[in-house]
């Protein structure tokens, strides 16, 4: 299967377990990989035949500065669902969601989740 990746898309919200991480905005960080047939993109050279890859990090941007969640797994299940309302052409989904300098007592750099969807798992959801 093909695939547009994106990575590291720098994002603002207000999001976690605890309060303090919903009071003030934090920095996430998320990635993307969508799969979908790019032969006709390929063949035509037209953007009609492919995904809008700043339309997409348009929809993580949106959930991301929206309303807060508890859990980044939560957050990432709701930007796959909605590349999936926005763009009929996908097939399946990665999307990776991480979490920039979060404060619990330990010294390192990001922590992350990662979920993989296919068009199929919403039937049902949407």
């Amino acid at each position: 299967m093909d695939e547009i990746r994106i990575d590291g898309i720098k994002l603002y919200g207000r999001h976690g377990c605890f309060a303090f991480e919903r009071e003030e905005k934090g920095c996430f960080e998320v990635s993307l990989k969508l799969r979908l047939d790019l032969s006709k993109a390929a063949e035509s050279d037209e953007l009609t035949d492919t995904i809008d890859y700043p339309a997409a990090m348009a929809v993580a941007q949106e959930v991301i500065e929206g309303g807060s969640v508890r859990l980044i797994e939560k957050l990432a299940d709701k930007i796959a669902k909605r590349l999936f309302e926005s763009f009929p052409k996908l097939f399946e989904v990665e999307v990776e969601v991480a979490k920039l300098g979060v404060e619990v007592g330990f010294d390192f750099s990001r922590v992350s989740a990662s979920i993989v969807r296919r068009a199929d798992f919403y039937c049902g959801k949407r």
